[in-house]
């Protein structure tokens, strides 16, 4: 879900003098389909943007938030939603197993420039958190690197709050522009994630790309370090033209923060590289964070199917740790 969409949906209902619902997924347990995140809006005239997990449950809940819409009610609610029928007070609708928490809180006109607010912090370069309380405040604050994606904190039914970043998209260092980067892009932008594309290359065509980067840097790769301050929720992935390139770049970036570092390279390419590096003083344990050969094992034979088995790689990586 594009985040600054379910936004601007939210501001053009309000900017009709609508009032909005928005139900926001604070914690996840078990075989929940509404996962720690997710969240959706549902207007005055019934439409919607955004989910909290679908099904019977989801569609309970926007049955509800259309008759509170009706009201004048402007007060959150927290709910504890059960996916089981053994306690009948809190069943979502659903058997899966598993719970969810789903906040509830109401906009109207009166918080346009909130709203403003957050469609412009989902395009803008830092990060920010989008703040829950159960005193029915919401609030934007910027995020610092040190902080978690989701925090929701609970001790009483009038003491809560649920924060999380905002258009939270986890960045991906792209090194070398070639056939597999442009659908690595293309397959990653699908998936919400930031791509930083770097190449060395001034006259390289990189215009296809630009439908899904964030953004583009053309530098000499012996300088590649300085482009990449990568956090524990970065990925790298590193996909230059040549041998020689990938283990220079590697050399930098091999002890770089980053929960993913990749390289396309047969077993061949990896094994020479490896030997270079260990000659340099790196050790096993620095290459074994490296996934190389990149992707899972799917007998890949085109561009577009090396970035599926890349991008599904990621996504693993990226479930196990949020």
């Amino acid at each position: 879900m594009k985040e600054v969409q379910l936004w601007k949906f939210v501001a053009q209902k309000i900017n009709a003098n609508q009032r909005v619902a928005l139900m926001f997924v604070a914690e996840s347990i078990g075989s929940s389909p509404g996962r720690q995140g997710h969240y959706m809006a549902v207007s005055e005239d019934a439409s919607m943007y955004g989910t909290i997990g679908g099904g019977a449950m989801e569609y309970k809940q926007v049955e509800v938030c259309k008759k509170l819409l009706k009201t004048t009610t402007n007060t959150c609610t927290r709910q504890q939603l059960v996916h089981d029928k053994s306690d009948r007070s809190k069943w979502s609708g659903l058997s899966c197993s598993g719970e969810q928490t789903v906040l509830t809180f109401f906009l109207n006109r009166e918080h346009k420039a909130f709203v403003e607010k957050i469609v412009w912090a989902c395009t803008d370069e830092k990060d920010y958190h989008l703040v829950l309380a159960a005193d029915n405040t919401l609030v934007v604050e910027e995020a610092n690197g040190a902080m978690p994606k989701f925090e929701y904190t609970f001790s009483s039914i009038e003491n809560w709050t649920y924060r999380f970043i905002i258009n939270n998209q986890d960045r991906v260092y792209l090194i070398g522009g070639g056939h597999v980067g442009l659908a690595l892009c293309r397959q990653l932008a699908w998936l919400n994630f930031k791509v930083v594309l770097i190449d060395n290359r001034a006259d390289l065509p990189t215009e296809e790309y630009d439908e899904f980067i964030s953004k583009k840097i053309i530098t000499n790769y012996k300088k590649v370090a300085n482009f990449v301050p990568s956090t524990k929720r970065d990925y790298i992935v590193i996909m230059s033209f040549s041998s020689a390139l990938d283990t220079l770049i590697l050399s930098q970036l091999i002890r770089k923060e980053a929960c993913y570092i990749g390289m396309m390279a047969s077993q061949v390419k990896v094994n020479r590289i490896r030997t270079i590096l260990l000659e340099k003083g790196y050790s096993e344990a620095d290459f074994e964070r490296v996934k190389t050969p990149i992707g899972i094992p799917i007998k890949c034979k085109s561009p577009a199917e090396i970035a599926v088995s890349v991008a599904a790689e990621m996504i693993d990586i990226r479930n196990r740790i949020n």
